[in-house]
């Protein structure tokens, strides 16, 4: 691919990345309640599911979206279900906090992979940028395999970076909240961001 086009998609998916939403939320609700380490296991899940996303959009999900938009309207449903699952188990647990470290979440590493997985994939947001967005970085005349070899690893660096940044930011947070007193509201706090993400999805499944 050309340079100045490579160049040009970085710029722009990386203005969209660094945009507040719902998977830089998360990222930086886990960097405040888990560490930035544990939040890698959200980060990894988050990148397949960007990686979904952007696959299926090139190979054409976009006019199946067109079609049938009640599948996305479906879909959102279902992620906002699972967020709220999540959200209240981790409010639940927070009274056992003091027992652990401070700040550690109780969601183990497949379930934060999952977690990050989902809202990649449910998110909506994300399918319309990149609905907008890919298919003019794409040329007809040249292999598809061999553009989104270039463009999502483009995306997923883009991505892993401002993940990232939000996570780090959230862990500095948290250590203001370094008395162990503090960890039970540490925990909610998180737990409560995220039935925020859950309320988000819900609110757009209502306007969809």
């Amino acid at each position: 691919m050309a340079p100045d086009t490579l160049i040009l998609f970085a710029l722009t998916i990386f203005v969209i990345s660094m945009t507040p939403g719902l998977c830089m939320t998360l990222a930086f609700t886990l960097g405040m309640s888990c560490g930035y380490r544990r939040t890698l296991w959200m980060m990894l899940g988050e990148l397949a599911g960007v990686a979904t996303v952007a696959i299926s959009v090139a190979v054409g999900v976009a006019q199946v979206v067109r079609w049938k938009p009640e599948a996305l309207t479906w879909l959102t449903v279902l992620g906002a279900v699972y967020l709220v699952y999540v959200g209240l188990g981790m409010w639940r647990s927070a009274s056992g906090a003091l027992e652990a470290q401070s700040g550690r979440a109780s969601l183990s590493q497949v379930q934060l992979a999952v977690l990050g997985y989902s809202t990649a994939v449910l998110n909506p947001k994300g399918w319309a940028f990149l609905i907008a967005i890919l298919p003019g970085f794409i040329n007809d005349n040249n292999s598809l395999s061999y553009q989104l070899g270039w463009l999502v690893p483009i995306f997923l660096i883009s991505e892993f970076v401002a993940m990232s940044i939000y996570a780090v930011g959230g862990r500095q947070l948290a250590r203001w909240f370094s008395k162990p007193e503090h960890s039970i509201w540490l925990n909610r706090a998180a737990a409560t961001l995220i039935l925020f993400i859950a309320i988000l999805f819900g609110l757009e499944s209502v306007n969809a």
